[in-house]
């Protein structure tokens, strides 16, 4: 006789389990299959993106990196650039005020005037000079502070919260475990 011509016993509550879980993998199997092979999918390409989003964020991290690098060498070098040309302008002073002070020597109490006058538009140049270079040294450190602050920032709008990456996987992990239940829509 068949298998299927028996009489199901339906007064044991194992064998009405045992039709309702083959009844539910006819009505359900192949659905259920389905989930499991996109939920893989879903899975494999999360990783992918993870793992492509950790090799771009290291990538921009290292050019900034490089750029930052080579930004601080443009300022150490014009600073360099700088100190030594403010150190010739103050020897040239010097040298100056040396010839100015011996001449002042050598020449007659008339002539004091005018050596007064031209020492003041030595001083004057040189506190130019001064300020131009500290005007400079300013502007200069406020790009190179701009520049640090709009890549840091562009740094944390580029990279993604780890609050809310944890939240995402919160979410599916409760989705997948049916713990999470959605709004029901009216109508």
């Amino acid at each position: 006789m068949n298998d299927k011509s028996k009489p199901v016993d339906k007064s044991t509550p194992r064998a009405a389990e045992g039709n309702v879980d083959q009844i539910r993998d006819i009505l359900f199997g192949g659905q259920m299959r389905d989930y499991e092979r996109r939920f893989e999918e879903l899975e494999e390409r999360l990783k992918r993106d993870s793992e492509r989003t950790r090799l771009e964020v290291g990538k921009r991290f290292e050019s900034m990196e490089a750029l930052l690098k080579e930004q601080s060498d443009r300022s150490q070098s014009h600073l360099k650039r700088l100190e030594s040309e403010i150190k010739q302008g103050a020897e040239a002073l010097q040298a100056s005020h040396d010839k100015l002070q011996k001449a002042w020597r050598e020449q007659s109490q008339e002539s004091e005037e005018k050596s007064d006058a031209q020492l003041a538009a030595l001083r004057e140049r040189l506190h130019k000079l001064a300020n131009e270079t500290a005007d400079s040294m300013r502007q200069t450190h406020d790009e190179l502070s701009t520049m640090i602050d709009r890549v840091g920032a562009s740094l944390r709008d580029d990279k993604v919260a780890r609050e809310e990456l944890a939240g995402f996987f919160s979410e599916v992990a409760l989705r997948l475990t049916r713990q999470f239940e959605l709004p029901k829509s009216k109508g």
